[in-house]
């Protein structure tokens, strides 16, 4: 690694006692000021020797502004559970992962001989006028949210969708913002920062008050599990939630190879506080290739012969004989069955979506049941039955 020139080094070490003697707060090589408001940040100064000139030096650096109340806003809709002390949550609204970005009011640069002492009361006053100006132009959350309605600086439109929605919510007009986030969520955009779901669905609901965030946060139970099964690959497996996955099922269907992967399995949970055991399962599964593959079909009933749940093998509607002349060939066995059970990719990805947001395959098909589950965990063989 290259080693920092000593006057380089010089200007970047004076930087926070600089700071500081003007009572400015000091993290993670940026220099910023808390009032009632806002925060300010003396953004990412730099100091460099423009086209490698050793005898000249140039300082760029960039003055940025919120509200307090935006990243509050963001934490108690995004991550309610974190907790975080005073301190921390100073420091975390200028060097944290989960932060609403700031609004750039200002960018500066200066060309110097690269002699003397590093001087940065030049840059810091320069950084006070133009916060100054701002807060006297802009003194309250209401006025920083008409801006930001209109972003100026350029970032990115995820980000700035959270920016403006936060601030929008911080002045107090909560149905803007639940409307401005609704109307990109159903434009499929995104808000810039996600957990399982995107932080514009958070905000969204919290714009809409307590009820509304409540049965929000409620619906983020998991509905659905989801694996894919691979011989030599790892297996994927994840938890689906209905109401905010889309899910890549048709994806991973088209790329059944017969071994990487060779089955995928998506099985329906129970109603919360229902247990889940043999009288509850509900699941759809495939086994095969893109181009040929089983389908089952497991759910509740069987109880003529004993049975809490019932396995069938999914076919097309037909008539006449069917034989069952078609091996789908997987890692560790063969499965025989009908022509008329054979499913191709893209008419499986259809059956899956359905499945997933109805728990129904949909009209239209046989099931030739295959295996029976009682309550106690043992199996019926119905492979004669048909």
């Amino acid at each position: 690694m290259a080693k920092r020139s000593p006057i380089l080094q010089a200007w970047n070490d004076a930087l926070r006692p600089a700071c500081k003697s003007r009572g400015m707060r000091f993290v993670s090589a940026t220099g910023f000021v808390l009032d009632d408001v806002y925060v300010t940040e003396l953004f990412y100064p730099q100091v460099f020797h423009p086209d490698k000139d050793p005898d000249r030096l140039r300082i760029t650096w960039s003055v940025e502004i919120k509200p307090l109340a935006v990243d509050e806003i963001l934490w108690a809709a995004f991550m309610p559970d974190v907790v975080m002390g005073r301190q921390m949550r100073i420091n975390r609204r200028v060097n944290g992962a989960f932060t609403v970005q700031p609004l750039r009011i200002g960018t500066g640069h200066r060309d110097i001989p690269a002699t003397g002492e590093p001087e940065w009361d030049p840059v810091l006053d320069e950084f006070d006028r133009v916060r100054g100006e701002f807060i006297t132009a802009h003194p309250t959350v209401a006025d920083y949210a008409a801006v930001v309605e209109q972003p100026p600086d350029g970032i990115a439109p995820n980000r700035a969708l959270t920016r403006t929605v936060t601030a929008l919510i911080a002045a107090g007009r909560n149905a803007d913002a639940a409307g401005l986030a609704d109307e990109a969520i159903a434009r499929g955009e995104r808000g810039g920062m996600s957990s399982t779901v995107d932080v514009l669905k958070y905000l969204a609901a919290y714009a809409k008050g307590p009820a509304a965030y409540a049965a929000f946060t409620d619906s983020l139970t998991p509905t659905h599990d989801y694996q894919v099964l691979c011989e030599t690959d790892r297996t994927i497996s994840s938890d689906l939630i209905r109401e905010h996955h889309r899910g890549i099922i048709g994806h991973h269907l088209r790329s059944l190879d017969g071994a990487d992967p060779w089955a995928i399995v998506l099985s329906a949970r129970p109603p919360r506080g229902v247990p889940a055991d043999f009288s509850t399962s509900l699941y759809l599964q495939a086994a095969g290739t893109a181009e040929a593959m089983e389908i089952e079909f497991c759910r509740p009933g069987g109880a003529d012969i004993g049975a809490v749940s019932v396995r069938s093998v999914v076919g097309h509607a037909y008539s006449g004989p069917a034989e069952r002349d078609v091996d789908i060939v997987l890692p560790r066995s063969v499965q025989t069955i009908s022509r008329h059970e054979v499913f191709s990719a893209d008419e499986a990805a259809d059956m899956f979506e359905r499945f997933y947001r109805t728990d129904t395959i949909g009209d239209g098909y046989t099931l030739r049941p295959v295996e029976g589950y009682t309550a106690e965990g043992g199996y019926i063989d119905m492979r004669g039955a048909t």
